[in-house]
């Protein structure tokens, strides 16, 4: 059997709805049991709608690249150079359940990590919810540590309770 061709490229307008789909997909299936049903359709909804991905998309500096396994989409990053000089900021990172374990998740990081080193920058951040202990221990794995700790009020009773990581490039 030959080898699957595995691409990570900028996603294109059309694609949008694709990034949506995989959001849906995969929070859905990853996140009960770490925040509630109601706050993952909150976070859905303000992140993930059509409108919401057009004005990430149209934000200068932000980016989307698909993951893409013999063409067909099956994760995506978005990023940006964050406030802080010679900082991007890996705002969002996402792989379908079953491909986890496959080594195509540090790929999307690694090409990130590429990306931000391409621009000039010298350290990659995240933030990941302190219950998400599966992806903390994969961005560790990664080269990121933990910088600090947060809780934000993101609206509608929520709270984000992350941890923010740093990665040196």
């Amino acid at each position: 059997m030959p080898e699957p061709t595995i691409t990570i490229e900028p996603a294109r307008r059309d694609e949008l709805p694709e990034i949506q789909r995989l959001a849906g997909v995969i929070w859905r299936g990853h996140y009960p049991g770490i925040i509630t049903n109601a706050q993952i359709e909150y976070m859905l909804e303000r992140g993930y709608s059509l409108p919401a991905l057009q004005r990430l998309a149209d934000t200068p500096g932000y980016r989307f690249d698909l993951l893409k396994v013999d063409g067909v989409p099956i994760g995506f990053a978005g990023y940006f150079p964050d406030t802080a000089p010679g900082t991007m900021k890996l705002d969002r990172i996402y792989l379908l359940p079953e491909r986890h374990g496959q080594g195509l998740g540090r790929r999307l990081i690694d090409h990130v990590a590429a990306e931000a080193r391409a621009a000039g920058c010298a350290t990659l951040t995240l933030r990941v919810n302190k219950g998400n202990a599966k992806a903390v221990a994969f961005y560790q794995r990664a080269g990121f540590a933990i910088r600090e700790s947060t809780v934000d009020d993101i609206g509608s009773g929520f709270v984000m309770d992350d941890f923010v990581m740093a990665r040196p490039l």
